[in-house]
Protein backbone atom coordinates (compact mmCIF):
# COMPACT_ATOMS: atom_id res chain seq x y z
CA UNK A 1 0.00 0.00 0.00
CA UNK A 2 1.46 3.30 -1.22
CA UNK A 3 0.56 7.06 -0.69
CA UNK A 4 1.69 10.37 -2.44
CA UNK A 5 1.27 12.74 0.34
CA UNK A 6 0.03 16.61 0.25
CA UNK A 7 1.61 19.24 1.98
CA UNK A 8 -1.11 21.41 4.30
CA UNK A 9 -0.23 24.83 5.24
CA UNK A 10 -1.95 27.07 6.64
CA UNK A 11 -1.90 30.72 7.66
CA UNK A 12 -3.53 32.41 10.62
CA UNK A 13 -6.93 30.77 10.36
CA UNK A 14 -9.32 31.73 12.51
CA UNK A 15 -13.30 29.52 12.80
CA UNK A 16 -16.66 30.23 14.74
CA UNK A 17 -18.22 27.30 16.80
CA UNK A 18 -21.36 26.87 17.97
CA UNK A 19 -20.23 28.64 21.73
CA UNK A 20 -18.34 31.45 20.32
CA UNK A 21 -14.68 31.05 18.82
CA UNK A 22 -13.02 27.76 18.25
CA UNK A 23 -9.36 28.40 17.20
CA UNK A 24 -7.96 31.63 16.32
CA UNK A 25 -4.79 33.03 14.45
CA UNK A 26 -3.27 29.56 14.06
CA UNK A 27 -0.37 28.63 11.17
CA UNK A 28 0.21 25.04 10.50
CA UNK A 29 3.22 23.48 8.09
CA UNK A 30 3.16 19.88 7.46
CA UNK A 31 5.00 18.55 4.64
CA UNK A 32 3.98 15.80 2.30
CA UNK A 33 4.26 12.83 4.13
CA UNK A 34 5.23 14.00 7.77
CA UNK A 35 3.39 13.57 11.25
CA UNK A 36 1.55 16.51 12.27
CA UNK A 37 0.63 17.10 16.09
CA UNK A 38 -1.66 18.93 17.18
CA UNK A 39 -1.26 19.86 20.97
CA UNK A 40 -3.76 21.58 23.49
CA UNK A 41 -5.76 21.07 26.67
CA UNK A 42 -9.83 20.30 26.51
CA UNK A 43 -11.48 22.93 24.68
CA UNK A 44 -8.68 24.39 22.76
CA UNK A 45 -10.26 23.80 19.29
CA UNK A 46 -8.15 20.95 18.07
CA UNK A 47 -11.06 18.61 17.02
CA UNK A 48 -12.06 22.11 14.67
CA UNK A 49 -8.73 22.62 13.42
CA UNK A 50 -8.66 19.33 12.12
CA UNK A 51 -12.09 19.81 10.58
CA UNK A 52 -10.90 23.11 8.95
CA UNK A 53 -7.46 21.50 7.57
CA UNK A 54 -9.66 18.67 6.32
CA UNK A 55 -11.95 21.07 4.53
CA UNK A 56 -14.97 20.35 6.54
CA UNK A 57 -15.16 23.30 8.30
CA UNK A 58 -15.21 26.75 7.40
CA UNK A 59 -13.03 29.75 8.15
CA UNK A 60 -13.45 33.51 9.01
CA UNK A 61 -10.05 34.49 9.02
CA UNK A 62 -6.76 32.98 7.53
CA UNK A 63 -5.66 30.66 4.76
CA UNK A 64 -5.56 27.04 4.06
CA UNK A 65 -3.68 24.79 0.89
CA UNK A 66 -3.54 21.43 0.63
CA UNK A 67 -1.49 20.28 -2.04
CA UNK A 68 -1.76 23.69 -3.93
CA UNK A 69 -5.85 23.62 -3.71
CA UNK A 70 -6.48 26.45 -1.68
CA UNK A 71 -10.06 26.79 0.61
CA UNK A 72 -13.09 27.65 0.27
CA UNK A 73 -12.33 27.49 -3.53
CA UNK A 74 -10.56 23.69 -3.87
CA UNK A 75 -12.85 22.89 -1.11
CA UNK A 76 -14.40 19.35 -2.71
CA UNK A 77 -10.68 18.46 -4.00
CA UNK A 78 -9.14 18.94 -0.90
CA UNK A 79 -12.16 16.98 0.95
CA UNK A 80 -11.41 14.24 -1.52
CA UNK A 81 -7.74 14.21 -0.79
CA UNK A 82 -7.66 14.50 3.21
CA UNK A 83 -9.67 11.65 5.17
CA UNK A 84 -11.20 12.05 8.70
CA UNK A 85 -10.28 8.87 10.88
CA UNK A 86 -11.96 10.31 13.82
CA UNK A 87 -13.36 13.94 14.56
CA UNK A 88 -16.26 13.76 16.92
CA UNK A 89 -19.11 14.55 17.32
CA UNK A 90 -18.72 15.55 13.14
CA UNK A 91 -17.17 11.90 12.69
CA UNK A 92 -16.80 8.89 14.05
CA UNK A 93 -17.30 4.66 14.22
CA UNK A 94 -20.99 4.03 15.77
CA UNK A 95 -20.45 1.70 19.06
CA UNK A 96 -23.02 -0.46 18.84
CA UNK A 97 -21.96 -1.40 15.22
CA UNK A 98 -20.26 -4.33 14.60
CA UNK A 99 -16.76 -4.79 13.11
CA UNK A 100 -17.89 -6.65 9.86
CA UNK A 101 -20.83 -4.48 9.27
CA UNK A 102 -18.94 -1.30 9.46
CA UNK A 103 -16.63 -3.20 6.69
CA UNK A 104 -19.57 -3.74 4.39
CA UNK A 105 -20.91 0.15 4.95
CA UNK A 106 -17.44 1.17 4.18
CA UNK A 107 -17.42 -0.89 0.65
CA UNK A 108 -20.77 0.21 -0.23
CA UNK A 109 -20.45 3.41 0.01
CA UNK A 110 -16.85 4.21 -0.79
CA UNK A 111 -16.59 3.62 -4.67
CA UNK A 112 -14.02 1.65 -6.35
CA UNK A 113 -11.16 3.28 -4.10
CA UNK A 114 -12.28 1.05 -1.27
CA UNK A 115 -12.99 -2.50 -1.66
CA UNK A 116 -12.48 -5.67 0.48
CA UNK A 117 -8.75 -6.37 -0.38
CA UNK A 118 -8.39 -2.48 0.26
CA UNK A 119 -9.24 -2.81 3.64
CA UNK A 120 -8.04 -6.21 4.41
CA UNK A 121 -4.89 -4.66 3.47
CA UNK A 122 -5.06 -1.33 5.57
CA UNK A 123 -5.80 -3.96 8.72
CA UNK A 124 -3.27 -5.87 8.31
CA UNK A 125 -0.82 -3.29 8.00
CA UNK A 126 -2.10 -1.38 11.50
CA UNK A 127 -1.88 -4.86 13.37
CA UNK A 128 -5.67 -4.01 13.72
CA UNK A 129 -7.08 -6.81 16.19
CA UNK A 130 -10.80 -6.42 15.62
CA UNK A 131 -12.60 -9.29 15.63
CA UNK A 132 -15.58 -9.10 13.04
CA UNK A 133 -18.49 -9.99 15.51
CA UNK A 134 -17.34 -7.59 18.08
CA UNK A 135 -18.86 -4.16 18.42
CA UNK A 136 -17.15 -1.14 18.09
CA UNK A 137 -17.89 -0.52 21.80
CA UNK A 138 -16.43 -3.86 22.77
CA UNK A 139 -12.70 -3.21 21.09
CA UNK A 140 -10.04 -1.84 23.30
CA UNK A 141 -10.02 2.01 22.99
CA UNK A 142 -6.48 1.49 21.30
CA UNK A 143 -8.14 -0.99 19.19
CA UNK A 144 -11.20 1.49 18.60
CA UNK A 145 -8.88 4.23 17.16
CA UNK A 146 -6.22 1.72 15.05
CA UNK A 147 -9.44 0.44 13.34
CA UNK A 148 -10.92 4.41 12.52
CA UNK A 149 -7.15 5.03 11.50
CA UNK A 150 -7.19 1.79 9.52
CA UNK A 151 -10.46 2.26 7.64
CA UNK A 152 -9.23 5.88 6.55
CA UNK A 153 -6.20 4.40 5.21
CA UNK A 154 -7.95 1.82 2.90
CA UNK A 155 -9.30 4.96 0.48
CA UNK A 156 -4.95 5.46 0.02
CA UNK A 157 -5.51 9.20 0.71
CA UNK A 158 -3.06 11.85 0.42
CA UNK A 159 -3.29 13.24 4.43
CA UNK A 160 -5.31 11.24 7.60
CA UNK A 161 -6.04 13.65 10.01
CA UNK A 162 -7.16 11.64 13.64
CA UNK A 163 -8.56 13.29 16.73
CA UNK A 164 -7.38 12.18 20.27
CA UNK A 165 -5.18 9.42 19.89
CA UNK A 166 -4.26 8.80 23.43
CA UNK A 167 -8.32 8.67 24.39
CA UNK A 168 -9.04 5.78 27.00
CA UNK A 169 -5.44 4.38 26.75
CA UNK A 170 -2.34 3.75 28.84
CA UNK A 171 0.97 4.75 27.73
CA UNK A 172 1.84 1.44 26.00
CA UNK A 173 -1.24 1.47 23.88
CA UNK A 174 -0.57 5.11 22.68
CA UNK A 175 3.07 4.73 22.11
CA UNK A 176 1.34 1.46 19.71
CA UNK A 177 -0.60 3.98 17.89
CA UNK A 178 1.83 6.23 17.70
CA UNK A 179 3.86 3.89 16.01
CA UNK A 180 1.52 3.31 13.42
CA UNK A 181 0.84 6.76 12.59
CA UNK A 182 4.36 6.71 11.60
CA UNK A 183 4.31 3.77 9.67
CA UNK A 184 1.66 5.68 7.74
CA UNK A 185 4.15 8.43 7.52
CA UNK A 186 6.64 6.17 6.22
CA UNK A 187 4.84 4.75 3.32
CA UNK A 188 4.34 8.99 2.38
CA UNK A 189 0.87 9.38 3.99
CA UNK A 190 0.65 13.29 5.19
CA UNK A 191 -0.69 12.44 8.64
CA UNK A 192 -2.25 15.19 11.52
CA UNK A 193 -3.42 14.11 14.76
CA UNK A 194 -3.93 15.77 18.10
CA UNK A 195 -3.48 15.12 21.83
CA UNK A 196 -2.96 16.69 25.05
CA UNK A 197 0.67 16.29 25.62
CA UNK A 198 3.14 15.11 22.45
CA UNK A 199 4.46 11.37 24.18
CA UNK A 200 8.32 12.26 24.53
CA UNK A 201 8.91 9.44 21.97
CA UNK A 202 8.36 12.26 18.73
CA UNK A 203 11.35 13.64 17.32
CA UNK A 204 12.48 16.46 15.46
CA UNK A 205 10.75 15.24 12.61
CA UNK A 206 7.90 16.18 13.70
CA UNK A 207 5.36 19.42 13.30
CA UNK A 208 3.87 20.26 16.43
CA UNK A 209 1.13 22.74 16.79
CA UNK A 210 0.48 24.16 20.31
CA UNK A 211 -3.16 25.61 20.88
CA UNK A 212 -3.20 28.01 23.73
CA UNK A 213 -5.65 27.33 26.51
CA UNK A 214 -9.03 28.37 25.71
CA UNK A 215 -8.74 31.76 28.28
CA UNK A 216 -5.49 32.82 26.09
CA UNK A 217 -7.56 32.13 22.73
CA UNK A 218 -10.11 34.05 23.73
CA UNK A 219 -8.44 37.24 24.90
CA UNK A 220 -7.84 37.27 20.39
CA UNK A 221 -9.58 39.96 18.83
CA UNK A 222 -12.08 37.93 15.96
CA UNK A 223 -12.31 39.67 12.81
CA UNK A 224 -15.72 41.06 11.76
CA UNK A 225 -17.49 37.84 9.04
Amino acid sequence: MAFHGVEIIARGITARGARGCAFAGVSVDVAAGQLGVVAGPSGSGRTSLLLALAGRMRLVAGSVAVGGYRLPADGARVRQLVAVARAEPAVGLDDELRVGDIVTERTMIGGPRIGRAAIRDALTMLDVDAPTTATVAELPPHEQTLLAVALAAAEQPAAIVVDDVERGCGDTDVERLWDALRILTGLGCTVIATTTIPPPSLDDSVAVIDLPHPTERDQIPLPEE
